[in-house]
């Protein structure tokens, strides 16, 4: 009698640039002094985890968002709001 057993671990291939991500992200938030809740890592969580006197935004697009703008804060860079108001004259 035999028993034979293949573990190709393929997800964890797949999840190894995520986890680095985060590591680095996480990185930057403490070397930035941020503490606390990181609300802008919540792109990479299924259920992120949030203040209680915010509402958890579990939209995939604002969550890349609020990850994009926070980066572009901490560089000093101009937020990203998708209004369009620089197409026109006032």
């Amino acid at each position: 009698m035999q028993i034979k057993i293949d573990f190709l671990c393929r997800d964890s291939i797949l999840a190894a640039p995520i986890v680095l991500d985060l590591a680095l992200f996480t990185d930057l938030a403490h070397r930035a002094e941020m503490k606390g809740i990181q609300e802008w890592l919540s792109f990479y969580f299924k259920s992120p985890m949030h203040a209680p006197e915010v509402y958890p935004e579990n939209d995939l697009f604002i969550q890349l968002k609020k990850l994009k703008n926070t980066l572009r804060y901490m560089m000093g860079e101009e937020m990203i709001t998708h209004l369009g108001l620089e197409y026109y004259d006032y």
